[in-house]
């Protein structure tokens, strides 16, 4: 997997990570915990990474919807 990182996303989320040809995200919590989700749209990562409230987006867009393919 070829992850690419964008670090101090927020508060919440301490990087974000995300890997073209798996359309796998990562995100990184506060507490260093850490999600794999997938398959993930870039327009979505991107929407994440890019929004004011990261952590909102994240909840009501991937959390419980899209898949956890690794991580607790």
């Amino acid at each position: 997997m070829n992850m690419v990182w964008d670090r101090y996303v927020s508060s919440g989320i301490r990087e974000l990570g995300y890997d073209v040809t798996t359309r796998t995200m990562a995100v990184v919590f506060a507490d260093k915990t850490t999600k794999y989700h997938a398959p993930v749209p870039y327009p979505l990562y991107a929407s994440i990474f890019h929004a004011t409230f990261p952590e909102r987006l994240y909840r009501q867009t991937v959390a419980g919807v899209i898949p956890t393919v690794s991580g607790s």
